[in-house]
């Protein structure tokens, strides 16, 4: 054993002073990192967000982090939720196409602010826009969703003598153009395209080439294998925002730093504020876990919480002295997506059978503790476009019953489960529901489970990953039934388009296979209707008709629930995902934890 007696006497006084030294040295720095550490905040993610690309994945989760990393052209600001402009001057004005080849058309012409640059120090300029669009309208890019917004754009032109101006032209006006041109999140072309391959295609002849022309061009196929790969979604991660990505160890955290010198540091849009010195997210799938480190002072910020953990929290005195609580409402709502293409759901009769099995009044009353409201169709009922005639469906068993009987069937070996012949084949009213193991999902799929069963229906509950259940299931329509959330922005005007037949593709957002012309017919003519009475009187009409069908069954939308520590100076917004941490200051207020 090591002993200081051991050492002769001048060294064992030179080997003491070194040791002093080095704790003197040590204790600086561990002080130095705590005071570091004082503006890093820590905030809880409720599961791993798979890949940080909003153009090829922009899913809630995920959006978390990517806000503060994309940014586009303009965004709806977190206080009024009016489209505020980030990258650019001014929110373009719509003008009319009188002549010429887009007549009937109209156009915006745009200007990116000057200072406005990437990390690299190069300018953001029409070129990095440019290039953007032709990523996400290139048929073999994974872009699909956002490629259902940004496909009504006819042409982009840069201005020769600017490289900061350009023309964004759409061949026929409809109500989201606007949108369109400046809401999608703008990147870096020297980042995602560093070969420079786009640069030699046409825009307007990329649109109008079909999927079998791109896929015989080697150059375009490399580019979207690695457009579409793990490397832009995982590793390499950049942007125009005011923080920069660090690290990602997966379902354990995801680090993001603030930028030196960062261009929008003056700015005073929130969306270019750069409080923390650092985020770290914390993945913890559990919410007991992600509680007692929101107590314990682990955690600074919690969302997506129970009713009773929010409840319990706010009740508790100690807790309350220390954090700050919040349940504004988002625009997004809980559903059973359906797949309207499967033997047994494909009759409508089934569909709404099934919604009548659903109480949901009890589901938020018991497990939101009533922070919630009931839903009938595609759009949020807080907005101007919401049909209030709709009636929500009543947890009504007997109706149900009734329903399927209509429909043929009947429980003719009585074991208790209705059967029918579909296809020439006997067959039993068995039917699957994924979810992705989170406890409110659990619950209401036991409630349902329940509900079925006294009707005669096999209702089968599988738990998975819900990025297996995307990729294994909903991708490839093998699936019955899937407990899902549609999110959506504030904006001016709801986006359907994930009603439309066309959109029935792997890729695209109409994931239930839901086709019906008149929706579609409803749907086109909406995206073209100035008149704003009428457009209103379609969104409507568009509701009912969904309504009727049945392709889904719609629960509620509930009202989000976030904690954050009073060591912060914070607020909430309707905005998903209900906060804007990179605005979050230190309070100077000291925290006492449990």
């Amino acid at each position: 054993m090591f002993k200081l007696q051991n050492i002769p006497k001048l060294m064992r006084k030179n080997f003491i002073l070194f040791l002093s030294f080095t704790l003197v040295a040590s204790l600086f720095s561990c002080k130095t990192d705590r005071n570091n550490e004082d503006n890093t905040i820590h905030i809880r993610l409720k599961k791993d967000p798979e890949r940080i690309n909003p153009l090829l994945f922009p899913n809630p989760t995920s959006r978390e982090i990517y806000q503060y990393i994309h940014l586009p052209l303009a965004d709806l600001d977190p206080d009024d939720l009016e489209l505020s402009p980030i990258l650019i001057d001014k929110i373009p004005v719509e003008m009319a196409i009188d002549t010429g080849k887009y007549k009937g058309g109209v156009y915006f012409d745009i200007t990116i602010l000057p200072e406005a640059k990437w990390d690299n120090g190069s300018p953001i300029t029409a070129e990095d826009y440019l290039f953007t669009l032709k990523a996400i309208n290139l048929p073999i890019s994974n872009a699909g969703k956002t490629r259902e917004i940004t496909q009504n754009i006819s042409e982009v032109i840069p201005d020769p003598s600017d490289p900061k101006k350009f023309r964004v032209i759409f061949a026929k006006d409809y109500i989201l153009a606007l949108e369109a041109a400046v809401n999608i999140e703008i990147y870096p072309r020297y980042v995602y395209d560093s070969l420079n391959v786009l640069s030699s295609y046409n825009f307007v002849d990329l649109n109008e080439a079909n999927e079998a022309k791109i896929k015989a061009d080697s150059g375009l196929v490399q580019f979207a294998d690695r457009f579409n790969s793990n490397t832009f979604s995982r590793d390499i991660i950049s942007g125009s925002g005011p923080y920069k990505f660090v690290s990602w160890v997966s379902d354990q955290n995801i680090v993001l730093e603030k930028k030196s010198n960062y261009w929008g540091a003056s700015n005073k849009h929130k969306s270019l504020s750069q409080g923390p010195d650092k985020m770290v997210f914390h993945i913890i799938a559990d919410e007991l876990a992600a509680v007692s480190q929101l107590r314990s002072g682990t955690i600074d910020v919690i969302n997506e919480i129970s009713a009773d953990s929010y409840k319990e929290l706010s009740e508790d005195s100690a807790i309350k002295e220390n954090f700050s609580f919040f349940h504004p409402a988002l625009i997004k709502q809980y559903f059973i997506n359906i797949n309207n293409q499967d033997p047994i759901l494909s009759d409508r009769n089934v569909r709404r059978a099934l919604a009548h099995l659903v109480d949901v009044d009890n589901i938020i009353s018991n497990l939101e503790s009533g922070m919630g409201v009931r839903s009938v169709g595609p759009v949020h009922p807080i907005k101007k476009t919401f049909n209030k005639d709709l009636v929500p469906l009543p947890f009504d068993p007997s109706k149900a019953k009734e329903l399927l009987s209509q429909s043929g069937w009947k429980d003719g070996d009585a074991d208790g489960i209705l059967e029918k012949v579909i296809n020439g084949k006997k067959t039993n009213l068995d039917i699957e529901i994924l979810i992705s193991g989170q406890e409110l999902g659990k619950k209401l799929a036991l409630m349902l489970q329940e509900s079925a069963q006294n009707a005669g229906i096999n209702l089968r509950i599988t738990e998975k990953d819900f990025k297996l259940i995307r990729a294994e299931n909903l991708k490839t329509r093998k699936f019955q039934l899937v407990l899902a959330v549609i999110s959506q922005d504030i904006i001016a005007w709801d986006d359907l388009n994930k009603w439309h037949s066309k959109n029935d593709t792997p890729d695209g957002s109409n994931e239930m296979s839901y086709r019906n012309k008149v929706t579609d017919d409803m749907i086109d003519n909406i995206l073209v209707t100035k008149d704003i009475n009428e457009r209103i009187g379609l969104y409507k009409k568009i509701q009912e008709q969904i309504y009727n069908d049945q392709p889904a069954i719609f629960l509620y939308a509930p009202e989000e629930k976030i904690v954050i520590s009073k060591k912060w100076n914070s607020s909430a917004t309707a905005k998903r995902p209900g906060y804007v941490a990179n605005t979050f200051t230190l309070s100077g207020v000291k925290i006492v934890h449990q």
